[in-house]
């Protein structure tokens, strides 16, 4: 996946969003499997962490994507997985 981004930046914000969505899902999913309440606190305190992290990403990643704008193909990929992590963690709260 290195090849694919010319910017380290974007590599890093894909590299934070995508483990962010998969454990974000294996957190809602372990919860309404085992309806275990300890797991509430757990699943509720990395799902904060996780929309904290994507969120102030956010910041340097649209920095980077006007200072270098010739490349919006690849801060577009970039910013579309960080943005769609940012709803699902506010969705999962929800549901937890």
């Amino acid at each position: 996946m290195k090849n694919k981004f010319k910017h380290s930046i974007n590599y890093v914000a894909v590299h934070i969003a995508l483990p962010s969505i998969a454990i974000g899902i294996i957190c809602l999913l372990v919860f309404k499997n085992s309806s275990n309440t300890g797991f509430v606190g757990i699943g509720y305190f990395l799902t904060l962490l996780i929309g904290l992290a994507n969120s102030i990403m956010l910041l340097p990643l649209l920095i980077n994507a006007v200072r270098r704008i010739k490349d919006y193909p690849e801060h577009l990929k970039a910013l579309m997985l960080l943005l769609v992590n940012i709803p699902l963690s506010a969705i999962y709260l929800e549901i937890l």
